[in-house]
């Protein structure tokens, strides 16, 4: 439970709600580690956006463009490189995003209510895709009262955002509505010495939402909803090089870089109360979302190569739930539908080098493994031969179809045994249908640059190679060019939740819960050899102790969650050859999670706030291995998982004056943490970084301050974020590029609400 929830009603946490898991409880009830971030917290600390709020949350981190964020060490999308579920779920009013809309900017917080961080795996409530935990974004509700804010914020950069909401009654009682619109551009910070110098990481992005809500009868009402969001972002990353400044911030390909993202999302939310003690709820959600990028492919000044993706995920889901309350029995029963459609096509050229493709391992490795077995000398000048096609102009085309259908049964109940003991359980049966089809064709746009065998005829020896070495290039493109046809499997699990509280008193509780976290299996293909597979399931143990507790009137509130997690059956990306496209996923790891969470919140005056968050995620793989073809097999065992930082923590406090004035400030650190798990396996970053370099994320304390001005309905802000400028890899070098964290940037903010 998050300190940060404490708080608009000033003293009465009991008035923050967690929705989360289905069944409404207050934060103090709730025995699962959830952090609440309110809308008072969100427009105070300048929150923007879900990552902004992710970075005042201990044991979550992760920031926009860099690929998501980790729960408790645990990246959303992927840990061990295999699968294609994700290991967290966003719900925005119920409805699920999509992983690219989450990647590239998450979701504005602009009118949103409360934003809920659900740590650990919640897939006995949520299901697929909820392993590391949840996240549930709640926006506000119209209401019969007329209410209307706006916002203006401007600042370094191009820094400009301009919001909007208002409200209020259509017909008195019974219907009324809530129109929210924000738009928001920032030019950047890196530059692009081949395009004139203009920003390669630039970002404009815009959303509307309309909802209606409609109460033509006591104890039901209905909320339909529409949400256009429009995103266009360039690339967060910059060149890197051991010659370079840490603080270098320019990139330098030729053709145009970015990424859009266009979403439609429909939610209608029916709410019956039949009396004291039963009610239903059903919710239904429809979204159409595009993504699709235009990129450099080969991001070097030389126009060689240039890729494009148009993707389209449509997602509909069907919730219906129970719940009722008696004096010592409460809980939940409810079935979930789903069915996520996805059409990607991809087409373009790309440059990948001859190392990328595996042919220097080809030429050398032992033909037990595959190779030609020749001497390093010989093999040298083979590929001496090969420069003018090295790096190949890979012709690419891919239309890649899925769908996956999941239907649920789940139930979650609390049986009140006495004042002092609390017994809970939770049960889902959850079964999940794949099924994918893939076309691909590649082509080597280049192969006219291929040594000609008869211009060596000379040395017969040498023109046989050539002539096999041609084959074997050609013979991969042609090989990994097949047509898929329709594969499916369907994978079906029971996951259990236990748990007790014990009641020390009204003001102190502690919980123990036992939850399994699941990710489903799939089907793939393995490009190369143009075959389908099929991996399993894994599976998740969480042991949990929470403690809750309010002391000194309720000023002062003191939480923490101690937890353990073994991961079983992880599913793993296993290259089968020197060919970076002959892989396949398995289920072939094995992991822990162990580490706590220890939240505070102090009101010590009518006027000042503090808030303190300590966390550690200690991840470990304890079987992890890696084979590469002709090299030494790589035992990861012991090593972290990447983007996992072990310690996090914030502090943060905020002053109110008697006349308006206010002061605002935190500090958010975070530990260094590996930027790849299997960064062992690129011979081409340890030929530019050295055979000792390990990609890291930089540890960072970053300092945000603001100070304000409130008279009766305005409120005027200066912000700074990265107060003392620091200058950090938020993503470490693993090849030649880095993404650097944000530069201080300082902003003025305007705000109106009547």
């Amino acid at each position: 439970m998050s300190p940060l929830a404490f708080a608009e009603d000033e003293n009465d946490i009991e008035k923050i709600i967690v929705t989360g898991q289905k069944i409404d409880r207050t934060l103090q009830e709730t025995p699962t580690s959830v952090a609440v971030i309110t809308n008072k917290i969100l427009e105070e600390q300048k929150l923007n956006d879900l990552y902004d709020a992710l970075s005042v949350i201990p044991n979550v981190t992760g920031e926009v463009g860099v690929g998501g964020f980790t729960i408790r060490g645990i990246d959303s999308f992927n840990v061990s490189g295999g699968g294609n579920s994700f290991l967290t779920s966003v719900y925005v009013d119920g409805a699920p995003l999509p992983m690219r809309e989450i990647q590239q900017g998450g979701f504005s917080t602009w009118d949103v209510s409360q934003v809920e961080v659900l740590r650990g795996p919640q897939s006995t409530l949520q299901g697929r895709n909820a392993l590391a935990g949840a996240i549930v974004v709640n926006t506000y509700d119209p209401s019969y009262e007329y209410s209307a804010k706006g916002r203006v914020i401007l600042g370094e950069n191009g820094q400009q955002e301009f919001a909007l909401a208002a409200g209020g009654s259509l017909v008195e009682d019974l219907l009324a509505f809530r129109f929210t619109a924000e738009d928001r551009n920032f030019d950047g910070v890196n530059t692009n010495t081949s395009r004139n110098n203009e920003h390669s990481d630039f970002s404009d992005s815009s959303l509307y939402r309309f909802k209606l809500l409609f109460e033509p009868i006591d104890d039901f009402s209905a909320i339909l909803s529409y949400t256009k969001t429009e995103t266009e972002m360039g690339v967060l990353w910059a060149d890197a090089h051991p010659t370079l400044a840490k603080d270098h911030r320019k990139v330098s390909f030729n053709d145009p870089t970015w990424e859009f993202t266009d979403s439609d999302l429909f939610v209608l939310d029916l709410d019956y109360y039949l009396n004291d003690i039963w009610s239903v709820q059903a919710i239904t959600t429809y979204s159409d979302m595009t993504y699709g990028y235009e990129w450099d492919g080969d991001a070097s000044p030389e126009p060689q190569a240039r890729l494009f993706d148009d993707r389209s995920d449509v997602t509909f889901t069907q919730e219906l739930k129970v719940t009722f309350e008696y004096d010592n029995l409460k809980g939940i029963i409810g079935a979930y539908y789903s069915d996520l459609e996805v059409k990607d096509v991809a087409i373009g050229n790309r440059s990948i080098t001859l190392a990328q493709l595996g042919v220097p391992k080809l030429l050398v490795a032992p033909p037990e493994f595959g190779g030609l077995g020749l001497a390093n000398a010989l093999a040298e000048q083979v590929l001496g031969l090969y420069a003018p096609v090295n790096p190949v102009l890979l012709d690419t085309y891919s239309n890649f179809n899925s769908q996956v259908t999941n239907n649920a049964l789940f139930a979650d109940v609390t049986y009140r045994i006495n004042d002092k003991f609390d017994v809970f359980a939770g049960l889902r049966w959850d079964r999940e249908k794949q099924s994918n089809e893939n076309e691909q064709e590649y082509g080597i746009g280049n192969a006219d640059l291929l040594p000609n065998p008869a211009d060596y005829a000379f040395n017969p020896m040498l023109a046989q190679l050539i002539g096999g070495l041609n084959g074997q290039l050609l013979g991969m493109a042609a090989q990994a060019s097949q047509q898929e046809p329709l594969t499916s499997e369907t994978f079906s699990e029971f996951l259990p939740k236990l748990g007790a509280s014990y009641h020390f008193n009204d003001t102190i509780t502690t919980s123990f819960i036992y939850q399994q976290g699941y990710r489903s299996g799939g089907v793939g293909t393995n490009v190369a050899r143009a075959e389908t597979f099929v991996y399993q399931p894994e599976f998740t143990d969480n042991y949990e102790l929470s403690f809750r507790s309010t002391w000194l009137d309720g000023t002062l509130v003191a939480n923490a969650n101690l937890f353990y997690l073994d991961w079983q059956d992880q599913q793993v990306n296993v290259q089968l050859s020197g060919n970076q496209y002959d892989r396949k996923t398995t289920n072939a790891g094995q992991s822990e999670v162990k580490g706590f969470e220890l939240e505070f919140f102090y009101f010590p005056t009518n006027y000042l706030t503090l808030t303190a968050g300590f966390g550690r995620a200690k991840t470990e793989f304890k079987e992890f291995i890696v084979e590469i073809p002709g090299e030494a097999t790589l035992d990861l065992a012991g090593q972290s998982f990447a983007d996992a930082p072990e310690w996090t923590a914030n502090l943060a406090a905020t002053y109110r004056t008697e006349f308006g004035l206010y002061l605002s400030a935190d500090a958010n650190y975070q530990d260094s943490s590996l930027a790849d798990t299997t960064y062992q396996t690129s011979s081409e970053m340890r030929a530019l970084w050295g055979q000792d370099y390990i990609p890291k994320n930089d540890a960072r304390t970053l300092i945000n301050a603001r100070i304000g001005y409130q008279w009766e309905h305005y409120d005027i802000q200066l912000s700074a974020k990265n107060l003392t400028d620091k200058v950090y890899d938020a993503r470490g070098a693993r090849s030649n590029n880095k993404t650097l964290g944000q530069p201080r940037q300082i902003s003025l903010s305007f705000t109106a609400s009547f």
